[in-house]
């Protein structure tokens, strides 16, 4: 006997195994429902498992985004707007600005200072409602030269600005 004909042979026998037992037909299709619904249902309720929940991942604030992009674009109002208002009135006091900030940009273009790469690493919120988002940014200090990976840690404010860059 060939292959199909002993496929047809083992369907037969189990269509009539459930038309003789339907307990086991049933049994069978209600184990079906419990698989399938686990696995729709297992990434809702691994979120809310303690712990799991820092596990998922997480997409990179825009406030961090656009600073680390400003400074790899040479864009000082990206990096600017980035920051909270604290963060601007820090600057301002140590005699820094906006136009400041875009002309220390054009310098490290002409010496060849870039950004050459941006990797987000993750964050953390913290019970007052801030944020640490960490980064690791490869940096090349000229042409040509090899990259120089430094970590990058920023604090968010409530409104998800930067309020601090270590």
């Amino acid at each position: 006997m060939d292959e199909r004909g002993s496929m047809r042979k083992g369907l037969v026998r189990g269509i009539r195994y459930f038309v003789v037992h339907p307990a086991a037909l049933v049994a069978v299709l209600a184990a079906i429902v419990v698989v399938v619904a686990a696995i729709i249902a297992a990434p809702m309720l691994l979120g809310s498992i303690p712990g799991l929940a820092s596990l998922r991942s997480q997409s990179a604030p825009t406030a961090t985004e656009d600073y680390l992009r400003g400074n790899r674009d040479y864009n000082a109002d990206l990096v600017w707007n980035s920051l909270d208002g604290d963060a601007q009135s820090r600057i301002s006091s140590q005699g820094g600005s906006r136009d400041g900030l875009q002309q220390q940009m054009d310098a490290a273009k002409q010496r060849g200072v870039q950004i050459a790469e941006m990797s987000y690493i993750g964050g953390k919120s913290l019970p007052d409602g801030t944020s640490m988002q960490f980064y690791l940014v490869g940096v090349r200090q000229q042409s040509g030269a090899n990259i120089d990976y430094q970590p990058y840690m920023f604090t968010l404010d409530h409104d998800g600005k930067i309020a601090k860059v270590q």
